[in-house]
C-alpha cells in the first residue's frame, strides 16, 4: 500500500468511537495513505483506547491525558509528536473526501511554503463542496477540523491553550500567533472535508457562557494594553448575537467568567504586535 511519508494526521477525540470508525475508514481509503495516525485520548474517556487497540487500519498512534487538555491542548501534544513535516488536522467526526487527498495536500503544502496552515473546505450535512474557483487566498483562521499544517511553524509559537471549550479561542488565538511569526494562513476550496456534525450542541449554556468567556481571554492573552477596548466590544457583539439567537442561557455565567478565566490562564500571556493586530483587520475586510 502507497504511504506518503511526508504528512501525518493528528486527531483529538473524547467518546466517539462510532464518528472515528468512519474517519479512519475514510483516511486508509486514500491512496497514498498518510505516514501515520496520531490520536490524542482526553481525560475520562475509557473506551477508545480499548477500540483503537484492535485497531485494523494502518500505523495508529495514541496517547492519553489524566487531566483534561481539550481539543487545543490534545493538538498540542499530537505536533509535538509528530515525526512528518507536514499534518492535516482533523476532528473525530470529520474526514477527507478525495481519495487522492494525501497526494494533493503534500502538493499544496510543497507550492505554498509560507503558509503555516492552509484550511480546506468544510463540508456538513445537507451542504454541497464549494466549487474551487482556481485561487488560494490568504485569511485570517483556519478550521482546525479541516486543515493542514506546517509542523515548523507550530514548534515557533507556544500553540493552543488546554480549553475544555475553545469555542471564540481556539483557532483564532493560534492564528495570530503564526500570523505575528511571518506566516501565511491560506483558504483552499479544492480540497474536502466532510464534517459530520449539525452544530446544535454550540447552543447549550456552558458553551455559550465559555464562548464569551474565551473572547475576553483571548484579548487578555494577546492583544497589547491599547488594544482592549476592541476586545471589549468584540466581547458585547457576541453577547448580542446570543440574544439575537434566543442564547439566553449562559450569558450571565460568561460574563462573570470572564476574570476567571483570564486570572487562571495568565501564565499563557504574551501579546502580539500592534502591526500583526492591524494586519488581520485589514485581511478581514
Amino acid at each position: 500500500m502507497a504511504v506518503d511519508e511526508r504528512i501525518s494526521v493528528i486527531i483529538p477525540t473524547w467518546r466517539r468511537v462510532e464518528k472515528m470508525r468512519l474517519c479512519f475508514d475514510a483516511i486508509y481509503s486514500c491512496l497514498p495513505q498518510p505516514c501515520e495516525v496520531l490520536v490524542h485520548i482526553d481525560a475520562g474517556d475509557d473506551e477508545t483506547e480499548r477500540y483503537l487497540s484492535q485497531n485494523k487500519w494502518g500505523k495508529i498512534r495514541w496517547f492519553k491525558s489524566k487531566t483534561t487538555q481539550g481539543p487545543g491542548g490534545g493538538r498540542n501534544l499530537l505536533v509535538r509528536q509528530a515525526k512528518t513535516p507536514y499534518l492535516c488536522s482533523l476532528d473525530d467526526d470529520s474526514w477527507p473526501m478525495e481519495n487522492d487527498f494525501f497526494e494533493r495536500a503534500v502538493f499544496l503544502m510543497d507550492e505554498h511554503s509560507s503558509a503555516a496552515v492552509i484550511t480546506l473546505n468544510e463540508v456538513r450535512p445537507g451542504q454541497s463542496p464549494i466549487e474551487w474557483n482556481g485561487t488560494i487566498r490568504k485569511v485570517t483562521s483556519f478550521q482546525g477540523c479541516a486543515c493542514l499544517m506546517r509542523r515548523q511553524a507550530f514548534e515557533q509559537i507556544n500553540g493552543y491553550v488546554p480549553l475544555r471549550y475553545a469555542y471564540g479561542m481556539e483557532e483564532a488565538d493560534v492564528s495570530l500567533q503564526l500570523m505575528d511569526a511571518g506566516w501565511d494562513i491560506l483558504k483552499y476550496d479544492g480540497l474536502h472535508v466532510y464534517h459530520d456534525t449539525t452544530l446544535e450542541h454550540q447552543a447549550g449554556p456552558a458553551i455559550n457562557s465559555a464562548h464569551i468567556a474565551n473572547i475576553a481571554l483571548l484579548a487578555f492573552l494577546r492583544y497589547p494594553v491599547i488594544w482592549w477596548p476592541i476586545g471589549f466590544l468584540q466581547i458585547l457583539n457576541r453577547v448580542r448575537y446570543a440574544v439575537k439567537v434566543a442564547r439566553y442561557r449562559g450569558i450571565m455565567s460568561g460574563l462573570c467568567n470572564i476574570p476567571i478565566t483570564c486570572w487562571k490562564y495568565r501564565r499563557y500571556r504574551k501579546t502580539v504586535k500592534a502591526s500583526t493586530l492591524r494586519a488581520r483587520k485589514e485581511l478581514s475586510r
